[in-house]
């Protein structure tokens, strides 16, 4: 029987990006990871009409405000507010009962530098 001559294995990162580390592969695999569920927050018309009425009230909002200002139940609008923390772009202070939301205006800015730095 033929030998086969095998090919050693690399990882994808070293077979298109020599001196690529698997250490950096794995950062920017968190990295992506992190931004993915930023983004996705994001991407529902919901969310981002709870940011916008919460943008617009620096000193914060009450969820029973944002409630108000939806058609959707407080249980649907409690599941939204807890994806944008979750995503890292609300900041939630409670007063007695109530919880108020302020935009993490930092959250923001981190944002649009990551979609700046990817024609980089």
């Amino acid at each position: 029987m033929a030998q086969v001559n095998q090919i050693p294995r690399i990882s994808i990162a070293e077979g298109c990006c020599p001196g690529l580390t698997a250490k950096v592969a794995c950062a920017a695999e968190r990295e992506a990871k992190r931004w993915a569920a930023v983004f996705k927050a994001l991407s529902d018309p919901t969310r981002l009409q709870i940011l916008s009425l919460v943008a617009r009230n620096p000193g914060g909002v009450c969820e029973c405000n944002i409630v108000d200002c939806t058609p959707l139940s407080q249980p649907t609008i409690s599941y939204h507010v807890k994806v944008l923390k979750e995503a890292g772009l609300l900041h939630v202070e409670k007063h007695g009962l109530w919880c108020y939301y302020r935009l993490r205006k930092d959250a923001l800015g981190q944002v649009v530098a990551a979609l700046s730095s990817l024609g980089r």
